[in-house]
């Protein structure tokens, strides 16, 4: 944190409906100059324990509402960013505040920014979490599940809380690809979470067979290797110069 050694790197994500990448998830990555880059999986952790990710967490965030001021990226279609809350963020009483002054700084729209919240911050429901959600989303904010089918797929979480979308765990696809019990698992939980009005995002997309077999499912928003890794902002600006020519 102190020798400003994060970056933030940007996935996009493809809209089926619309055919072109609509919006991006913001990625925390962090590079050491003597061993390289550090998985998140590594370091995340250890921040949530320190309390060093309420730092992180809002280094993020200003990361994206800078790079959305100064690339303007509506000019690329880009409608919203989606950005990972963590349990520890999820649990302060000034969060509210703290996002809303970021965002008035550099004049960003609330509904250019999507909030992800994991089912690991979701089972910690506690009146600070569910206040938080809920002025959020007042101020016009959306939320995601993130993870879904990777923990506890708890279904109350979608009924207690006002998440726009859901996002199925890649792991899912992935065994989905290889068990045909898993791809019926994989088909009805789609089903299931469009027939409660929200949205589906599917991760770990690789393949152009996951992408047609997605699509006959009617899946709203695919992301994965098979549009891009997470790159840098100038990659990400490059991929939609691409787009767009």
């Amino acid at each position: 944190v102190e020798n400003r050694g994060f970056e933030v790197f940007y996935q996009p994500i493809f809209s089926v409906n619309e055919n072109r990448i609509v919006s991006a998830e913001a990625l925390i990555r962090l590079k050491d100059q003597s061993i390289g880059y550090v998985s998140p999986e590594e370091f995340i952790p250890i921040a949530e324990k320190n309390g060093m990710i309420m730092d992180i967490g809002e280094f993020v965030f200003e990361s994206v509402c800078r790079f959305l001021h100064e690339e303007n990226l509506k000019q690329y279609g880009i409608r919203f960013v989606e950005i990972n809350l963590s349990v520890v963020q999820c649990m302060q009483d000034n969060l509210v505040e703290r996002l809303s002054e970021i965002m008035e700084r550099y004049q960003i729209l609330s509904e250019q920014i999507n909030l992800e919240i994991t089912e690991t911050a979701a089972i910690h429901t506690t009146e600070v979490l569910e206040e938080n959600i809920n002025k959020l989303h007042e101020k016009g904010i959306c939320f995601s599940l993130d993870d879904y089918g990777s923990g506890y797929s708890n279904t109350d979480y979608l009924f207690r809380f006002p998440f726009h979308m859901v996002k199925i765990d890649k792991l899912i696809l992935w065994e989905a690809c290889k068990n045909e019990k898993a791809m019926i698992a994989l088909k009805n939980t789609i089903q299931m979470i469009k027939e409660l009005g929200l949205q589906v995002v599917v991760e770990g997309v690789e393949t152009a067979e996951n992408v047609h077999y997605l699509t006959q499912q009617h899946c709203d928003f695919l992301q994965g290797y098979y549009y891009s890794k997470p790159v840098p902002e100038s990659a990400l600006i490059e991929i939609l110069h691409q787009m767009s020519a």
